[in-house]
C-alpha cells in the first residue's frame, strides 16, 4: 500500500511540473473613453484631435426610422506637433471601428460616438465624445 501511495504521489508531482512554461506577453489595449469634441489625446508622439462634427443623422430613441443613420466627424492626426492627416470618420449603427493611425508599434481606431440622440433633446456640440481603441 505504501508503494502505491509513493508512486501516486510521484506521478502527481511529476504532472504538476509538466505544465507548459512558455510565457506569453499579453498586451492590454488602452481604451480612451472620452475624446471630447475640440479636445485631443496624445500617445507617444501622435496626437489625435476631434475637430469637427460634419453630420449626425442617427435615428433618435423614441422615433421609428427607415434608416438608422450615421455620424460623420473629422479628426486631425499630428505627429510631433505637426499635422500629418485629417481623417473623415463615419460611425453607423453597426459600430465598425475606423482606423485613424497605424504604424509598426501603434494603432489608433475610433470605435463609437456618444451620446446617442433622444427625441426632443438637443445634443450640445461639446457633449459629443469619441471612444478610441489604442494598441501600443
Amino acid at each position: 500500500m505504501k508503494t502505491v501511495l509513493f508512486f501516486f504521489a510521484l506521478a502527481i508531482s511529476t504532472l504538476s511540473y509538466a505544465q507548459d512554461s512558455t510565457k506569453v506577453k499579453v498586451e492590454t489595449p488602452k481604451i480612451v473613453n472620452k475624446l471630447q469634441y475640440g479636445k485631443s489625446v496624445s500617445v507617444n508622439d501622435i496626437e489625435v484631435k476631434f475637430v469637427e462634427l460634419v453630420s449626425d443623422s442617427r435615428c433618435p430613441q423614441g422615433v421609428s426610422c427607415v434608416w438608422a443613420g450615421e455620424v460623420v466627424i473629422l479628426v486631425d492626426v499630428l505627429e510631433n506637433g505637426k499635422k500629418i492627416d485629417t481623417k473623415k470618420m463615419t460611425f453607423n449603427a453597426v459600430g465598425k471601428a475606423n482606423d485613424i493611425y497605424i504604424s509598426d508599434g501603434l494603432s489608433i481606431s475610433g470605435v463609437n460616438i456618444s451620446p446617442y440622440p433622444v427625441y426632443g433633446k438637443k445634443i450640445a456640440l461639446e457633449d459629443y465624445k469619441m471612444q478610441l481603441y489604442i494598441k501600443n
